[in-house]
């Protein structure tokens, strides 16, 4: 299809829906089923701009589209972000897609939280993060939260916390921090979300929240998540990373996964396979970035 007209918000027609098409496939727009120009068009198509050193208008001038269709020479979008070895290539090739159209402060939230995760159909031996009740994954002193032999000691020992190391999951997290050197982190899903935001800058090193108030209080509901957005069901919260793929602090059998937005799956060290996952119920963007 070839640019006929300028597009803008409330517009229609085969033009705007190959538009939304192409949002979608670059990660910048969560569904593309009609061939209306709402709000959420405007979102991704602003943020497309922003990346590719275009007017921030959200409108879909000449400009805009050889961009998004590179029709013109030197008009391609820029180029993909290299995403952490460890991720499968293609949740690699789609993440390092997205991440190169937001924000700088985005990308770094994601890339970090990315170096923490697994990638369930690599077949890694062990969690890089185990998931640890109560815990961020940056202290107030902006350090990592490292899992050393002590911490485990005292998190182990307290009852309250028994059910979530039950069945396994303190032997397997005891064998992996032993093997790694006492390396890895730990953290619980909001506290991943908490450390990450106190490392970047987003919130002060003494923040804190749980999920739902993460949710609930510092973001505004998006219907078009993009790399470093909140994914949220009561409870439970994941960082969007992009490419319809998100970073989440799982369980005691799982740690912190990488997880596809609409197949959610985990990888289950206790039991060695692979377990299906709720849905999520809606997505926040952050008010602060």
């Amino acid at each position: 299809m070839t640019y006929s007209r300028i597009l803008k918000r409330y517009m229609t027609g085969d033009d705007v829906k190959a538009v939304k098409d192409k949002l979608l496939e670059i990660g910048l727009l969560h569904a593309s089923t009609h061939d209306k120009y709402g709000n959420d068009t405007y979102k991704a198509v602003k943020t497309f701009q922003a990346a590719n050193g275009l007017d921030i208008d959200g409108v879909v001038g000449k400009y805009t589209w050889a961009a998004l269709f590179a029709t013109e020479p030197g008009a391609e979008p820029i180029g993909a972000v290299t995403v952490p070895s460890h991720i499968g290539a293609d949740a690699a090739e789609a993440i390092g897609k997205s991440l190169a159209l937001v924000s700088d402060i985005r990308r770094k939230i994601c890339l970090d939280a990315l170096n923490q995760a697994i990638d369930p159909y690599e077949g890694e031996e062990y969690p890089r993060s185990f998931y640890i009740r109560g815990g961020n994954l940056y202290n107030k002193d902006l350090s990592l939260n490292v899992m050393a032999e002590s911490k485990l000691n005292s998190y182990f020992s307290r009852s309250d916390y028994a059910p979530y190391y039950s069945d396994g999951r303190e032997e397997m997290m005891r064998e992996a921090a032993e093997r790694s050197g006492y390396t890895i982190t730990g953290a619980d899903c909001s506290g991943g979300i908490v450390g990450l935001w106190r490392k970047h800058g987003v919130e002060n090193s003494g923040f804190d929240a749980n999920a739902n108030t993460l949710y609930g209080s510092h973001c505004v509901q998006t219907n078009a998540p993009q790399a470093g957005d909140l994914a949220w069901r009561s409870g439970h919260i994941g960082l969007v990373v992009g490419g319809g793929y998100i970073v989440e602090w799982v369980g005691g059998a799982y740690g912190c996964q990488l997880t596809k937005m609409n197949n959610r799956k985990v990888y289950d060290f206790i039991e060695g396979r692979i377990r299906p996952m709720s849905k999520w119920s809606a997505y926040g963007d952050p008010k602060k970035y």
